[in-house]
C-alpha cells in the first residue's frame, strides 16, 4: 500500500468514525494530552521502580 493510499484510507476511517459519533450523539472533543509534568513523573517513577527491583534482586542473590 502506497503512502498516499494509506493516508486516504486513514482519512476515510476518521470521517467514518466522526460520522458514527455524531449519529450516536457524541460531541466532537479534542483528544486529551498528558502534561509535561505527568510524563516526567511517569518516567522517573519507572526509573525508581527499576532501581528498586534491581536492588531487591541483588540483595536476594547475595543472601
Amino acid at each position: 500500500m502506497t503512502p498516499a493510499a494509506s493516508q486516504a484510507r486513514h482519512l476515510s476511517l476518521m470521517r467514518l468514525e466522526q460520522a458514527a459519533g455524531q449519529a450516536f450523539g457524541y460531541a466532537d472533543e479534542p483528544e486529551p494530552t498528558a502534561s509535561r509534568s505527568a510524563m516526567l513523573l511517569s518516567s522517573s517513577g519507572f526509573a525508581i521502580a527499576t532501581v528498586a527491583t534491581a536492588l531487591a534482586a541483588t540483595i536476594t542473590y547475595l543472601v
